[in-house]
């Protein structure tokens, strides 16, 4: 389901890749997003294992100044968990309805040059990742 919303949702996407951890990947390639709604129980115990692999594995993932996006009950400290990776920057929730909230961070641009961040920034800026991405998940704004 999930792979074909992606598709559907994000149609001019290179790749749409369904995993259930990065270890069933190639090292290559990088991304630059990674979008996840990872389970976060065990039946009915909260189990954050899944969810500190995915935080843990983004950087090495993403392409610099690529981003990540996780959709996560409101309970869950993500944001923290974020915050505590020193690959990843400009943590911020782009929507939370009391319920649920999407929490995006960015891997940090390596070297001076930017030219991937630059030209990641212009699509954000042409697109507005947070208004499409959330759109397109059916997120209210």
């Amino acid at each position: 389901v999930a792979l074909h919303a992606a598709r559907r949702n994000v149609a001019d996407a290179r790749a749409h890749v369904l995993s259930d951890g990065f270890e069933a990947l190639p090292r290559r390639p990088r991304f630059n997003w990674i979008v996840s709604n990872p389970p976060v129980h065990n039946g009915l115990q909260a189990d954050f294992r899944v969810l500190r692999l995915l935080v843990r594995g983004a950087a090495r993932r993403l392409r610099s100044g690529g981003e990540l996006f996780i959709v996560v009950q409101t309970y869950v400290p993500l944001g923290a968990m974020l915050a505590d990776q020193p690959k990843l920057e400009d943590v911020r929730t782009l929507s939370d309805d009391g319920r649920f909230s999407v929490w995006a961070a960015r891997k940090r641009a390596q070297g001076g040059g930017g030219g991937e961040k630059k030209a990641m920034a212009g699509k954000r800026k042409r697109e507005g990742s947070c208004p499409v991405l959330c759109e397109r998940a059916g997120v209210p704004l």
